[in-house]
């Protein structure tokens, strides 16, 4: 099987996952302090350059206390 990653998907997913973050006021070393992942990280999957995996999707989405489709409720330019 084949890896796919899709750039343009992914730089979305980071700036949608940032104005989330934003609007709750949440700052990005208290969520990663939450989740139990580096706070680097936070910055690194809002910038779009990691493919994030679908665990911690769900566990930026619990944290910030919002449906998990709202993470992935985006456009893709």
């Amino acid at each position: 099987m084949k890896y796919y990653k899709n750039p343009k998907f992914i730089k979305a997913f980071g700036k949608n996952l940032r104005k989330i973050r934003l609007e709750k006021g949440v700052s990005q070393e208290y969520l990663a302090d939450e989740i139990g992942i580096p706070t680097n990280q936070i910055g690194r999957i809002e910038r779009g350059e990691v493919n994030t995996s679908v665990s911690t999707a769900f566990a930026l989405a619990v944290e910030l206390d919002v449906p998990i489709n709202v993470l992935f409720d985006f456009k893709i330019d």
